[in-house]
């Protein structure tokens, strides 16, 4: 790729040194923080002085190759980040001896953005970028370029990605502490204003840099192939590498392997990883063999995966190997010490550095080492209720805003007051999240607002919680949103993200197939997690209280010319909580069961005609239309809940049911008359028109890589017990298939991704003597009852051709889903 990958430049520091000090600083911390001896000491006198200072820092990367025409740069900058230690006062201090009990550190940050702008020209100097002063150097990035020198004056302000943010942080440690509300470690972290921003250009241009990407992992896995010569002097070896490609593609999607091929590559596989082990071990130092003939000749003739495998067994293998052999020479040394051997030598080498009494007394009295403190410490941490770690992160002000070409805001999220805190005890750990109001903006207006100024959101999780007997609680308690639908603004926000041509149908299918996977993983893992959770006897409490959004939609009907009108939708309050559980006495078969009470209730929709504002006191369900000064409320749906009981089984049992459910919904009024039926139609006019718009849209399967009629075994009836053949047209992009009615439809009867799939012929035995019948199903379904299986599908083809044909083109998508499970970066 030739793009250029700049820039860092610090004033005051290096990259290395930057890096060495973070590092140095974290691990010290770390051992600092289980390491209460004398070194411990040491290291808290190092930490508590410590100092760093960084400013002008700026990283900046230049491309000109993903969007052609359209040469792109993002960067990120940092004026300063420092941090001292202070006294009570807040003034900087060295500390030593006791002060080293109560260290305190002040970090101010300074102006840390991120910035991608678009359609701007890579720097360019006359001369080499070595030769530059550092006054030059300077000027550049502060600055840009001009006619191939350093400007004097800013020529275009950055697009920011994430606009400058100014913050400060407080640390505080306490080596001991009386009041175990006080914590050891306490970490203050304050941010004025922290303001996302994505414009319509930046978008297009990550998706290129994405595409970019995309197309060169693909080459990646064939660069042992390609020619290392032009297209145009040497066209029939580019024919070659073309030919060779496809067919090793063919082969693997065909999953068959010839005996000489298995023969062959298990040879170079035991080689390659011998030979490359032998070469790590004959110089440990470096990270990987690239001076070997014969590991060149061998990589040539492999794919990347194969290479990457066996490289990494290779490493796995010499690692091992020098574990062991240092294992056996620890065991040795200590034998050989058990007996007297070579103590002498060791006496004389630590003979230079003997220190006398009062040389350790005034190092103690430096650092605030008191013998004793390793068996204080102990017992202090060893209590359940002393808080170790506090973290508060506060936020007066975030944003997230979407941008059009014109730098104009499409869209504008937008919150105050954010307060995070997390607080680690021994056992217990306590999250704390709390959210001032929110709302959402548009050129056209307000389209959501919390009803609420403070305490909008509150949320509190907690892992082994004090106050009750159990594993983990959560409480989530959310205030009322109004919401209103307009529909242009929304529009907006849809073109928005549409990539259909700024996105390359493979980075679309890749990205497909990985939120596919990311969601199956989710699934599966979320699964595993209850299971465990029900198996293991898990117990938890669940608290949630939400008010749920008062949506509003207007339309520009006007039934007397004056006032227009609007439906409301009040989706009242949902409450989930968990029941303790059940008392001494209570029968074995409920406890059986975890059970959960879900109410959901103040559920209503009214029109009106007229302003209305959901702060007003709702309209009398009673009345079927009521009468307000200028508005007028027709009643839709009073107000109505439903109230369901939850059991979910522990373990199963085949003599109960995994779940059981009650459901109460004590009442539901609905109103209908010739005006409300008018008005609620010029409601649905607005959806209607939205779809109308959206069909024109590019689909999926207008890009298939293999289509045509099938028929495809669809149930009905009763318990889906009748089995009918229907006539559809199938179309294979990628590793999805989707099912049409026609090729001519605008949308999908059936989407199946075949990620984690198999293709098999079903016997005509088990389809009513049906020949060249396919069943795509799981892998790990047995072919016999695959016809029993609701969630496979069952595809008749015409002939025994078509089944090859699909069969085949079936295998290599199912071949290539698995592959992007494994993506190499």
């Amino acid at each position: 790729m030739d793009c250029i990958l700049l820039i860092f430049h610090s004033s005051d520091h290096g990259f290395y040194i930057l890096f060495l000090v973070i590092t140095s600083t974290f691990l010290l911390f770390c051992i600092s923080l289980k390491n209460k001896s004398w070194l411990g000491s040491l290291i808290s006198t190092i930490i508590g002085n410590l100092k760093l200072s960084i400013s002008n820092v700026h990283i900046r990367y230049e491309d000109f190759e993903s969007n052609p025409g359209h040469p792109f740069a993002s960067g990120l900058t940092l004026e300063k980040l420092s941090a001292v230690t202070v006294d009570d006062s807040g003034k900087e201090a060295f500390v030593t001896g006791g002060a080293l009990d109560h260290i305190q550190k002040s970090v101010e940050l300074d102006r840390l953005a991120l910035y991608l702008d678009s359609d701007v020209l890579p720097w360019h100097i006359d001369k080499p970028w070595q030769d530059l002063l550092p006054s030059e150097w300077v000027q550049v990035f502060r600055y840009g370029t001009k006619d191939g020198k350093p400007a004097d004056c800013p020529l275009k302000e950055h697009t920011y990605i994430l606009q400058p943010v100014i913050g400060n942080a407080k640390y505080l440690k306490l080596r001991q502490s009386t009041d175990s509300h006080e914590p050891l470690q306490k970490a203050t972290v304050n941010l004025d204003d922290v303001t996302l921003c994505l414009s319509k250009n930046g978008y297009r241009d990550v998706l290129k840099l994405a595409d970019n990407f995309a197309a060169f992992n693909q080459r990646l896995k064939y660069a042992h192939y390609r020619p290392s010569v032009s297209v145009k002097s040497d066209p029939r070896s580019w024919w070659k590498y073309a030919y060779r490609v496809v067919s090793d593609q063919m082969k693997k999607a065909s999953g068959k392997l010839s005996w000489e091929q298995v023969l062959r590559y298990a040879r170079m596989r035991k080689r390659y990883i011998s030979l490359y082990a032998s070469l790590l071990k004959s110089d440990i130092s470096r990270p990987v063999v690239d001076d070997n003939e014969e590991i060149d000749d061998l990589d040539r003739a492999l794919d990347i995966d194969l290479i990457l495998q066996w490289r990494m067994l290779a490493h796995k293998f010499v690692d091992q190997s020098i574990e062991s052999y240092n294992l056996k020479k620890q065991k040795s040394k200590r034998s050989w010490w058990s007996l007297g051997w070579g103590s002498q030598s060791f006496k004389d080498e630590s003979e230079s550095f003997h220190f006398t009494q009062e040389d350790w007394e005034q190092l103690n009295k430096i650092i605030g080492y008191k013998e004793g403190d390793d068996e204080q410490s102990l017992i202090m941490t060893e209590k359940p209720d002393i808080l170790q770690m506090s973290l508060d992160v506060h936020m007066k002000h975030n944003a997230s805003k979407l941008l059009d070409g014109a730098l104009e805001s499409l869209a504008e999220l937008s919150c105050d007051g954010l307060d995070c805190s997390i607080k680690l005890y021994p056992e217990t750990k306590v999250f704390d999240m709390k959210l001032g109001s929110y709302q959402l903006l548009s050129p056209n207006g307000l389209l959501a607002e919390s009803a609420t100024t403070s305490d909008s959101l509150v949320g509190v999780f907690c892992y082994k919680p004090f106050d009750a007997q159990v594993d983990w609680s959560m409480a989530v308690k959310a205030s009322p949103c109004y919401v209103t639908y307009l529909k242009d603004p929304i529009n907006e926000i849809i073109k928005f993200f549409e990539s259909s041509t700024a996105v390359s149908q493979t980075i679309a299918l890749e990205t497909a197939a990985a939120v596919q996977m990311t969601i199956d993983g989710v699934k599966r893992t979320a699964q595993q997690q209850v299971n465990r959770a029900l198996k293991d006897q898990v117990r938890f409490r669940l608290d949630l209280d939400i008010a749920a959004p008062k949506i509003t939609i207007p339309t520009e009907f006007r039934p007397d010319n004056t006032h227009p009108t609007k439906l409301l939708l009040d989706l009242g309050n949902l409450v989930i909580r968990s029941q303790d559980d059940n008392p001494r006495g209570s029968s074995s078969k409920l406890d059986l069961y975890l059970q959960f009470d879900l109410v959901l209730s103040d559920v209503s929709a009214f029109l009106v005609d007229g302003d209305y504002y959901w702060a007003r006191t709702s309209p009398n369900k009673s009345d079927g239309t009521s009468h307000m000064k200028g508005v007028s409320i027709f009643p839709v749906i009073d107000k109505c809940g439903v109230v369901l009981k939850l059991q979910q089984i522990r373990l199963k049992n085949p003599s109960y049911p995994s779940t059981r459910l009650a459901i109460r919904l004590p009442s539901l009024g609905f109103h209908f008359s010739p005006a409300r039926y008018h008005r609620l139609m010029q409601v649905i006019k607005i959806f209607q028109e939205e779809d109308s718009e959206s069909s024109n849209l590019l689909s999926p399967w207008n890009q298939a890589d293999f289509e045509g009629w099938l028929s495809v075994l669809t149930r009905k009836g009763v318990g889906n017990r009748e089995a009918v053949w229907r006539r559809r047209y199938l179309c294979l992009v990628g590793p999805f298939l989707y099912i049409l009615e026609s090729p001519d439809s605008k949308s999908y009867k059936q989407y199946l991704s075949l990620r984690g799939k198999q293709i098999c012929q079903v016997p005509a035995e088990l389809v009513a003597e049906v020949d060249s019948v396919l069943a795509v199903c799981d892998a790990a379904r047995s072919n016999n009852k695959v016809v029993e299986d609701v969630n496979a599908l069952i595809l008749g083809c015409d002939s025994d051709d078509s089944r090859k044909a699909w069969q085949s083109r079936l295998q290599g998508a199912i071949y290539h889903a698995s592959v992007l499970q494994f993506p190499i970066a």
